[in-house]
């Protein structure tokens, strides 16, 4: 049996696009490695931030669809970012690989709207002012009624925006939380809700339980994308019982 090589290192389920920030990374962070049940490798985008992805930058594009390329080269079989703000590439960087790309957790928009009784999904955000349409229509969810609600005047909110190297976790789970409860209090209507940003999944619990509804984030769409991706087998990582049937190579 010949298997293929070419790389250095292998193993790798999901490969995450990182953007050049500094702030703390907790627990359930699509930036925190221990979030993760697979084998993960992260690609940093340097000189790129969230300012400037906000502010959408154009050489911001070139550099996410390079770090893009090199995780599918390095063996990464699913590919996520760590803004939610990229789902303006969302077809960009899916074209660019032949693997699975997640930009955002707004893609989960069109989905958890029909599972969730076509009421209105809630999205909490980095940035309200930032999430515009566009940025909807990119993830498949144009013409969805959605209520926003963000976190630019909190200090969790200040601290990603503008990448400051400390948090206090206690005072952001309960800003998070408040700005939670409150856009459910304004919209009763709401059905479930969605967190745009990747720093979000940690306080997902806290949101559900205080609401009373389903959230749903990157973390979760992730994790069934690379649930699914496993089905498919590692050859340089095999044993001799998972290579039975496999097709061999023709020298």
């Amino acid at each position: 049996m010949i298997l293929h090589g070419g790389r250095s290192f292998y193993g790798f389920t999901l490969g995450v696009i990182i953007l050049d920030t500094h702030f703390p990374r907790i627990l359930g962070d699509v930036g925190n490695a221990k979030t993760w049940k697979f084998p993960v490798i992260y690609k940093v985008v340097e000189g790129v931030n969230a300012q400037a992805v906000i502010r959408k930058q154009q050489d911001c594009v070139e550099k996410i669809l390079i770090c893009t390329k090199e995780l599918e080269m390095a063996g990464a079989r699913v590919i996520t970012t760590s803004c939610g703000f990229l789902s303006l590439l969302q077809e960009t960087l899916a074209r660019s690989v032949k693997v699975p790309v997640i930009t955002s957790a707004l893609l989960l928009i069109p989905l958890v709207y029909r599972i969730c009784g076509m009421k209105p999904v809630g999205i909490i955000t980095a940035d309200a002012k930032a999430l515009t349409n566009e940025h909807l229509l990119s993830a498949g969810a144009a013409g969805i009624p959605v209520r926003i609600a963000g976190l630019e005047d909190t200090h969790f909110g200040t601290a990603l925006l503008m990448d400051k190297l400390c948090i206090d976790y206690n005072e952001a789970r309960n800003e998070v939380v408040h700005v939670a409860k409150t856009l459910v209090q304004k919209h009763p209507e709401i059905g479930c809700i969605v967190l745009e940003c990747a720093n979000l999944p940690p306080f997902a619990v806290e949101i559900e339980n205080e609401t009373g509804l389903v959230v749903f984030d990157l973390v979760d769409l992730v994790n069934m994308v690379c649930y699914a991706s496993e089905k498919a087998t590692d050859f340089s990582q095999a044993g001799p019982s998972k290579l039975q049937g496999v097709k061999p190579c023709t020298l």
